[in-house]
């Protein structure tokens, strides 16, 4: 596979350096051009004096040295409008970003348009948390079994032709708090088994995916046990379905995108549908 340029978008600050580092490894692995974006408010722009020219020049000398091909591009406007514009017209395959700061629940990316990053890139956004050490050797999938959770499962095996995949669907039986009844839990139980033979036996899940994925189906909360499958698989990587143009963006967890990127302390690549 001919991987596309890698886009990734910096603020500048310090903690970009955890993305910046995964995107030069995954540039120098796929053997890709590597864009490195950044995006000034023009009122800010205005008021310090800052030149594109020589914010270029500062990302070019903090940059590490590195043998991949890194194209800087600095721009001004909205953020997120900017950033989906360069990934449009460079042809990017995706989009590498962090975090502004790690204190759980209210963890930004980019400050405020991650939602409308969310809604409207056509392609799929990295967002790096960790340190990068090493290629994403695990990585785990969560699926409802919808066609968003089919395309993440496909963009995943697609971008990380190598790595083990594990896929995992939570699941609760309904009314058990006054409704105690084996045969329901076995019911709901088996149906839960026949959508996930149906989900694995759609065509465009190809061959060497099914060498490489392994498949689960858990009893309990989604969150508890994407921790676990995580936990269990020495996973860095979560890949999560999305869905939404408009208000709430929701994932293949079944909860909202921006609650999962606070609690999960992996990188998560969010692939829209």
């Amino acid at each position: 596979m001919k991987h596309k340029p890698i886009l990734l978008a910096t603020d500048m600050t310090a903690r970009c350096d955890r993305p910046l580092d995964r995107a030069l490894m995954l540039a120098k692995l796929w053997e890709t051009q590597l864009i490195i974006a950044h995006v000034v408010d023009p009122k800010t722009a205005g008021k310090k004096g800052l030149i594109p020219s020589d914010i270029s020049i500062r990302i070019r000398e903090e940059l590490p040295v590195t043998d991949v091909d890194v194209r800087i591009s600095v721009h001004m406007g909205n953020i997120s409008d900017e950033i989906l514009g360069v990934a449009k017209s460079e042809g990017c395959g995706l989009i590498v970003t962090g975090v502004a700061h790690y204190d759980g629940i209210s963890d930004i990316f980019l400050g405020t348009p991650v939602d409308h990053l969310l809604r409207s890139a056509p392609i799929p956004i990295l967002i790096v948390k960790r340190k990068p050490i090493l290629p994403y050797d695990n990585i785990v999938i969560a699926t409802d079994f919808s066609s968003c959770a089919l395309k993440a499962l496909n963009t995943a095996a697609a971008l990380f032709p190598k790595s083990p995949l594990h896929l995992v669907h939570a699941y609760h039986v309904p009314y058990t708090g006054w409704l105690k009844s084996d045969a329901v839990e076995k019911e709901v139980d088996s149906e839960e088994a026949k959508l996930m033979e149906r989900f694995l036996a759609q065509t465009s899940i190809d061959n060497e995916t099914f060498d490489r994925l392994s498949s689960s189906i858990e009893k309990g909360e989604p969150g508890k046990i994407i921790l676990q499958k995580i936990e269990e698989t020495k996973s860095e990587l979560v890949v999560l379905g999305t869905s939404g143009r408009s208000g709430t963006v929701h994932t293949s967890l079944g909860t909202n995108a921006r609650l999962v990127l606070g609690w999960l302390k992996q990188d998560v690549l969010m692939v829209r549908e």
